[in-house]
């Protein structure tokens, strides 16, 4: 069967997967799955095409008889932890993220705030492609109302932390137009946090800056840390759940390296396990391991890293793109609480973030992506790993396989072979501690990988 549903949720562009009569079928769709009842909560981003996304999904619902509650232009935590405060059948919102601004997507949640689980989804599709909707007469046709959820979010996102802890610090934060523009900024001051903030303004175009915070784009928020002797600065992404973090000196880090550092004080503070997604840097786990943790791997995407952390009770996840899950939260990153929860950490510890990150060993991470056809990539990865495993027989210390297949090496350097689940690409991550050995392994896969694709076309 065909897959709607990539990583986390349905994305396309508007004029082609995205179309408004696509989107009427999903909202049916979903609809006939919780049986023609119950109410779903939707918010959507700033982005023109949302709106239209909306507007189809919800008539699909009201057809099916589900009731909406459409809680506006908010951020997808804002819409979460409404959710988690009136438990809905199910949530959704209609964001393109940290993607392009053409871009928009459909992400489903339960009532619990986690993400539709690969056997939901699978639900999901079989009756949209099957068509078999349960429509509902015009007399029982579902109702739509509308909310302001903004102080939902602000008090349920504060009630998390000790605000004695974080009151007087400073903060630069670069919202990056999107959708936690105003509000992020508004949570940290109800905290007593001084702030300044740029590019703090809903701009559906993203002219500043990608939607997606990255080390190299993130350079003015650095610069502005340093400059403002503040303790640390946040860079967020369209919808508000990924947050990269500056030090005080101006350096931007990946979400591993502020993910090891929320993992190492998790454990610390009695958490047992930690959740990492296959592809996050070992230096999460070098982190756990310390304080006494153990590691448990998940799937790459959200999704995957809350069903892990409910099948094992661990009370933390992390996705290194800048995914923060706590358990006490809502099972999804949230860039404010994060930047709370690092200042409650800076406080405790009475380090800088730049210390804190300097206590952590160093790693050398590599990823590149090949182009491969869809229909060969179950294939490629089989006679790759194979392969792969033959040449690194007499170093390999584990095999793991439930996202691609990661061989780890018994000096700790790992090399993970995955296909994308969202486009026609093979994915290769490699890192050790030394970069000349990362490199190393990363050529060792591009070539396996290369000499299989080629062998697999030829024949």
């Amino acid at each position: 069967m065909k897959r709607l549903f990539g990583t986390s949720g349905i994305r396309g562009l508007i004029d082609d997967k995205m179309k408004p009569e696509f989107c009427v079928k999903l909202g049916l769709s979903l609809a006939t799955l919780l049986n023609n009842e119950g109410k779903v909560v939707i918010g959507y981003d700033h982005r023109p095409q949302a709106i239209v996304v909306k507007n189809a999904f919800i008539s699909g619902l009201l057809s099916g008889g589900v009731d909406v509650i459409d809680v506006g232009v908010v951020p997808t935590p804002a819409v979460l932890y409404y959710s988690k405060k009136i438990s809905p059948s199910a949530a959704i919102v209609i964001t393109g993220s940290h993607t392009i601004p053409e871009i928009i997507g459909i992400l489903f949640f339960n009532k619990d705030t986690s993400e539709f689980s690969e056997s939901l989804e699978l639900k999901l599709e079989e009756i949209f492609f099957s068509e078999k909707f349960k429509r509902v007469p015009w007399n029982q046709l579902g109702s739509l109302k509308t909310e302001n959820i903004l102080d939902t979010y602000s008090e349920a996102v504060l009630s998390l932390i000790d605000e004695s802890k974080v009151r007087g610090m400073k903060v630069v934060i670069d919202p990056g137009n999107g959708v936690s523009s105003g509000i992020l900024g508004e949570i940290l001051r109800e905290a007593s946090i001084r702030t300044i903030s740029i590019n703090d303004y809903l701009d559906p175009m993203f002219r500043n800056r990608d939607p997606f915070p990255r080390v190299d784009n993130l350079a003015e928020l650095g610069r502005i840390v340093k400059c403002w002797c503040a303790d640390l600065g946040v860079g967020v992404d369209g919808d508000g759940d990924r947050a990269l973090f500056s030090d005080e000196k101006g350096n931007i880090y990946w979400g591993d390296i502020t993910g090891a550092i929320f993992a190492e004080e998790a454990v610390r503070k009695g958490a047992k396990s930690v959740v990492v997604t296959i592809n996050t840097s070992h230096v999460v786990s070098f982190a756990v391991k310390r304080a006494g943790g153990e590691i448990v791997f998940s799937k790459v995407g959200p999704p995957a890293i809350a069903d892990a952390m409910k099948k094992h009770g661990s009370y933390f996840g992390i996705e290194e793109s800048g995914k923060y899950l706590w358990a006490d939260a809502i099972y999804y990153g949230d860039a404010a609480l994060a930047t709370l929860r690092l200042l409650e950490i800076l406080n405790d510890t009475g380090k800088t973030l730049s210390e804190l990150a300097n206590n952590l060993p160093r790693y050398y991470m590599l990823k590149i992506a090949i182009h491969c056809d869809d229909r060969i990539k179950n294939l490629v990865l089989e006679r790759s790993s194979e392969i792969l495993e033959k040449k690194l027989i007499n170093e390999i210390s584990e095999k793991i396989t439930i996202d691609g297949v990661k061989i780890i090496l018994r000096d700790d350097s790992w090399i993970l072979l995955r296909p994308s689940g969202t486009e026609p690409v093979f994915r290769i991550f490699a890192e050790s501690m030394d970069i000349e050995k990362t490199s190393k392994l990363i050529d060792l896969g591009k070539r396996i990988v290369n000499e299989v694709i080629s062998n697999i076309k030829s024949t």
